[in-house]
């Protein structure tokens, strides 16, 4: 489902922005796909994503 995401969000060159917890084990997914920190605040932590740009084939 978070690959869907990202890529109707690619389609559409908008970033996605994610909130999780700092010691949260899904982090580390979320730095695979590309989330970059953001923001601090604590015990959480702000993500975000900037859309990647997509290749366009000749038809």
């Amino acid at each position: 489902m978070l690959r869907e995401i990202l890529a109707e969000a690619d389609t559409a060159g908008l970033p996605v922005r994610i909130q999780v917890e700092v010691f949260n084990p899904a982090r580390r997914l979320y730095e695979r796909l590309g989330f970059t920190q953001i923001a601090d605040r604590g015990v959480y932590l702000f993500l975000g994503r900037p859309p990647v740009a997509q290749v366009k084939t000749a038809s």
